[in-house]
């Protein structure tokens, strides 16, 4: 029960991390595309840190999802 219920609030800080970086692309880049609309919402806790940090400096969309940031 208790491993189902930390599931379950991982999967929901994930969705809402998911929800903020799109609003965040969004107002930086314009309307994401629909590859990146879904790269976001596939991806995990970790991914979704990182690009939320990258957008602040990132030139471009496709910039922020650079693995070489």
């Amino acid at each position: 029960m208790a491993e189902a219920r930390a599931e379950g609030v991982t999967l929901g800080k994930a969705e809402g991390k998911a929800e903020m970086l799109l609003r965040q692309l969004n107002r930086r880049f314009g309307p994401p595309s629909s590859e990146a609309t879904l790269r976001v919402q596939a991806a995990s806790v970790e991914e979704l840190d990182r690009w939320a940090d990258t957008i602040i400096d990132a030139p471009s969309l496709d910039a922020v999802f650079d693995d070489l940031h």
